[in-house]
């Protein structure tokens, strides 16, 4: 027999916990001593327990467990449940760090306000160059997007998927990653790429030759982590209105020289390309 502390102690829940699962009659003693009240369990009200446990961290409210521990749910199943929960946890847990994310970088963009150039629109920044880009040919996939915030967990897969169809069909790229975007009433429309030589596209990916550009204004953003780009993209913008320029003609680019996911590297190294004229 176990004190109620061993058994506590074995389930992973509180003394506290067992004597309200007893009141409620979920999961009752093996035993309690008439004249100090002590409560022992059975080695085998371990699998009860451990049930009663696993359904309550599914969800269940305590009422709703009694009947599911009475229908004596297969370990299979429970097993089921329990990954289903783990992955909805999971997805849950990266989703709400994306949004501390984007949360911290717009923190950063708003306290960069404050440290921003108040120069007048005849002054240039020089880490800006205004320049043509030229054609890129490209195999890529294209993915649309509805909300800004979709676009970091749609471009990370797309670029996988490019590299895992060039490295399956033993094709080397013949330049660095690029990502493009265009928008519209409907949303915002996506290419992921890397540029080949000819036509030497494999199987599942699209060919397709990015147009060249007149001109662009163009800058290089070194981070150690790709979410404040939207920060440095609000950034190009704002240079571009200081010096009288309008944005359009073309796809505005990304130019991916290094990632932090590259071996070796824990910096991005990306070249933001906005076509103006």
């Amino acid at each position: 027999m176990l004190t109620i502390g061993d058994f506590a102690r074995l389930v992973g829940v509180s003394v506290r916990m067992l004597r309200h699962y007893d009141q409620l009659g979920l999961l009752v003693p093996a035993r309690v001593d008439p004249f100090t009240g002590y409560r022992y369990y059975r080695t085998d009200q371990l699998d009860r327990a451990n049930r009663l446990v696993a359904l309550k961290d599914l969800g269940f409210r305590l009422e709703e467990v009694a009947p599911l521990l009475a229908e004596s749910v297969p370990p299979g199943r429970l097993a089921e449940m329990l990954r289903a929960r783990r992955d909805e946890l999971v997805a849950q847990v990266a989703g709400d760090r994306q949004r501390i994310r984007q949360i911290e970088a717009r923190l950063r963009s708003i306290e960069e306000e404050s440290t921003m150039s108040t120069a007048s629109d005849t002054t240039q920044n020089e880490s800006y160059a205004v320049q043509p880009l030229p054609a890129l040919h490209l195999a890529q996939l294209t993915a649309k997007v509805t909300e800004q915030e979709e676009i970091g967990s749609v471009v990370g897969p797309l670029f996988d998927r490019v590299f895992a169809a060039l490295a399956t069909a033993g094709i080397a790229p013949s330049g660095a990653p690029v990502a493009y975007y265009t928008g519209d009433d409907d949303g915002i429309d996506i290419g992921v790429g890397v540029p080949v030589v000819g036509d030497s596209v494999p199987d599942g990916l699209a060919s397709f030759t990015l147009p060249p550009v007149d001109t662009a204004l163009v800058t290089t953003w070194v981070s150690e982590s790709i979410d404040g780009i939207g920060g440095a993209w609000q950034s190009i913008v704002r240079e571009a209105e200081a010096r009288g320029l309008s944005l359009g003609g073309g796809a505005c680019r990304e130019v991916y020289t290094a990632t932090a996911m590259d071996e070796g590297s824990t910096t991005w190294v990306v070249e933001l390309q906005q076509p103006v004229s």
